[in-house]
């Protein structure tokens, strides 16, 4: 082919091809601004607390605490090494070995050291059905972190995010309808 033909095939003043919209620059715009639209409600929504997420069939059910209170004893410490896979020191996991009697029988159990000492009374509360199951019991149940706050500090910032996504969306849609 030669050169003065491909010269004439390029030539600014056929406008034959105008980009990737070629023709298609009000369509384009008007479902981008659709788009945008769309955006802002769901903006608005979520600035709102509306959760698109839905959670039913997922809440906690918090059965009656039938564990009974108890005592036990440390009575054993074990130091495990943990090698370093950098090549490092060597690290220590301290465990605590606890005895405690339900009903004349003895039960032990492993616990991570919380800075006890040999001779400790920890604490305990366990199942009188199943003895042997146990958890460490701290006093008084700490009250829940109220995370409502934070959560509506949440869907604000993301409402407003979504709102500014949304009204540049509208705008590049007018943009390409004016076109």
């Amino acid at each position: 082919m030669d050169i003065t033909k491909l010269l004439i095939m390029a030539d600014d003043t056929d406008k034959s091809f105008d980009g990737l919209f070629s023709g298609a620059g009000h369509i384009v715009g008007i479902v981008l601004m659709v788009t945008g639209l769309l955006l802002l409600y769901i903006a608005f929504k979520v600035a709102k607390g509306y959760s698109f997420m839905p959670t039913f069939g997922t809440e906690t059910i918090i059965e009656e605490d039938t564990y009974v209170e108890g005592t036990a004893r440390t009575v054993e410490k074990s130091v495990t090494a943990i090698p370093d896979p950098n090549g490092g020191t060597d690290k220590e996991f301290v465990e605590w070995k606890i005895v405690y009697t339900v009903n004349g029988e003895e039960y032990t159990q492993q616990i991570p050291d919380d800075g006890y000492s040999e001779g400790d009374d920890i604490k305990i509360k366990y199942d009188p059905k199943k003895p042997s199951d146990y958890y460490l019991d701290d006093g008084d149940a700490p009250d829940e972190p109220d995370d409502s706050a934070s959560d509506d500090g949440k869907s604000k910032t993301v409402g407003i995010i979504l709102a500014v996504l949304g009204v540049l969306v509208i705008l590049g849609g007018a943009a390409l309808f004016r076109s």
